[in-house]
């Protein structure tokens, strides 16, 4: 025991020769990982999926059943809120088409409407730009093919009611009751949203885009951070270590000192990163709900952050472990916090992931480290991902003993 305190300081000596490196690298990736959180956000709110699409709607201006079929659409149907559909002439709607102003252009052809009361079917023309591959372009072919062939099928129905009852019924109107068949269908159209329910989810339980690429950009920090730490490790004489174990400091106190002088380093770089994000944010106007709700700025998620980032220190001081080399270790840590990162959902909702890559996601150290800071910062009453935190990072550290143990006696 005479020995730790003599060996803790030289780590920590050894951890301070490498603090400016160290300081520059965060620089850097913190201000990537805000950058980074800022663009995300940014873009996520000029989303086309975000918006209400636009369809333009030309043909003949002669025909005022489509305009009142429109304004119908328009103030009745519950689609108005996600779909608007303009009339315009032919070419005004390609030329907005070609700007990308409109998500599609639907062209009537001349007597489509009368044609319609004679049997007689036209082709309806729809346009869309040529790379549209977007949301709204997709939603939009989507609901021109779901309109076809809506209109198509009630097209047959309506003849062969007219048929059926010319045939079986001659002292009836076949036209009066082709007129009523229409209406039932219109008003089934118009009525759909009662054949289902709509649930939203628990949104009191849901971080928000800030929060969440708050949280996924700063777990990502953290495991992209030990990159710049592997002098700290390559430089480390593993001689020393079988000596000092044969004179009886053993490897719990050499995993111990290395350990602590290596989340110090951590500490450091969380709260120079913590700094410039509070700066960053601040500057360019990026509000964090969640935050608000507590001290109101970024620092404040330093304390909900120091759990997760122990376990996942303790896990890249494993790696560190079981690497070779520098250039091993390097690329052992990198590629872990790629795969870490995008299977646990700091780069891209895990929800849109199949159930199996979310499951294992989740029981990687990155998704507990997601799960942890979203109940945190959602101050929910119970965090079971709390527990496993503490469970993996004494696993991480139990390992990290066997190996040095091994090495030593080896």
């Amino acid at each position: 025991m005479r020995k730790l305190p003599s060996y803790f300081g030289l780590q920590l000596k050894r951890a301070a020769r490498l603090l400016p490196r160290m300081l520059a690298v965060t620089l850097l990736l913190a201000v990537l990982s805000a950058m980074s959180a800022l663009i995300l956000t940014r873009l996520n709110e000029d989303d086309a999926s975000q918006k209400r699409l636009r369809i333009g709607v030309a043909g003949d201006s002669g025909e005022e059943i489509l305009s009142q079929a429109l304004e119908l659409l328009q103030s009745v149907d519950s689609s108005r809120f996600s779909v608007g559909f303009e009339r315009m002439e032919e070419a005004e709607g390609r030329r907005l088409l070609a700007k990308g102003e409109l998500n599609g252009l639907v062209l009537f052809p001349d007597g489509f409407a009368q044609a319609l009361w004679y049997g007689e079917h036209r082709p309806v023309t729809y346009l869309t730009r040529a790379a549209g591959s977007d949301v709204g372009s997709l939603m939009t072919r989507e609901l021109v093919a779901s309109i076809s062939s809506l209109i198509l099928e009630t097209e047959n129905a309506v003849y062969g009611a007219q048929a059926l009852v010319r045939e079986a019924l001659p002292d009836q109107d076949p036209y009066r009751a082709g007129d009523r068949l229409v209406t039932r269908y219109a008003s089934a159209i118009l009525d759909r949203q009662r054949l289902y329910t709509v649930e939203l989810p628990d949104t009191d339980n849901a971080l928000s885009l800030a929060g969440y690429y708050l949280c996924g950009l700063s777990l990502v920090f953290v495991l992209l951070w030990s990159v710049s730490c592997s002098p700290f490790f390559s430089r480390r004489s593993r001689e020393l270590g079988q000596v000092l174990s044969a004179e009886g400091f053993g490897a719990a106190g050499q995993v111990f000192c290395e350990f602590i002088a290596f989340f110090l380093l951590l500490l450091c770089a969380m709260a120079v990163a913590g700094l410039l994000a509070f700066l960053l944010l601040g500057r360019f106007g990026v509000a964090i709900p969640e935050l608000q709700r507590g001290e109101g700025s970024a620092l404040s998620l330093l304390p909900a952050l120091l759990p997760p980032a122990l376990m996942l220190c303790a896990f890249q001081f494993l790696l560190y472990e079981l690497s070779g080399s520098a250039v091993s270790g390097i690329l052992l840590q990198f590629l872990s916090a790629v795969v870490q990162g995008y299977l646990s959902g700091c780069f891209y909702p895990s929800s849109f992931f199949p159930e199996g890559l979310r499951r294992l996601g989740a029981l990687l150290p990155a998704g507990v480290g997601m799960d942890d800071l979203r109940a945190e910062l959602l101050s929910l009453p119970e965090n079971s991902a709390r527990v496993f935190v503490w469970v993996y990072l004494l696993l991480f550290l139990l390992l990290s003993l066997l190996l040095r143990r091994r090495r030593n006696r080896s």
